[in-house]
């Protein structure tokens, strides 16, 4: 398998995870202080934060307020900056489904996220840096079809 398919493989399957709430196999895929920058999201500011910090938010907030989610990759494209470093960057549409008051709604973001993945001592790409960029968001009830969006 090459490098850039490695790569694209950590990026889809750290989606995979987040939706299969695989908390504890998610460390595998990131350095041990990733730079992160979801403000768009979470209204945190960017910073260096321990991996286990990131995925136990995301443990907090994917695993109690959300009863499920879909994060889809809608285009993956990698560019090799040199051997053991690339960037990555994602158009993403991300499905969050809420239980509020005894009604359902899907909350959707769509957006960019640009990534920086090392190579490990051990061979493996991990992702040091991840930004995420909103460009659209939209809360409707279950039930109603979804509005249809270009990426």
């Amino acid at each position: 398998m090459t490098d850039k398919q490695q790569i694209k493989d950590v990026v889809q399957t750290v989606a995979e995870l987040q939706d299969m709430k695989q908390w504890e196999r998610l460390e595998n895929y990131f350095v041990e202080k990733p730079f992160v920058d979801v403000k768009a999201l979470s209204g945190e500011m960017p910073a260096v934060i321990t991996k286990r910090s990131l995925i136990d938010g995301w443990r907090r907030e994917i695993g109690s307020y959300f009863y499920s989610t879909r994060h889809f990759i809608r285009r993956l494209a990698v560019r090799m900056l040199n051997s053991r470093r690339a960037k990555v960057t994602t158009n993403v549409e991300h499905v969050h489904y809420v239980a509020d008051k005894g009604e359902r709604y899907a909350w959707t973001v769509k957006g960019t996220i640009e990534y920086i993945v090392v190579k490990s001592a051990n061979g493996t790409w991990k992702i040091s840096q991840m930004i995420f960029k909103l460009t659209d968001q939209a809360v409707r009830p279950v039930g109603l079809a979804a509005p249809q969006a270009a990426f």
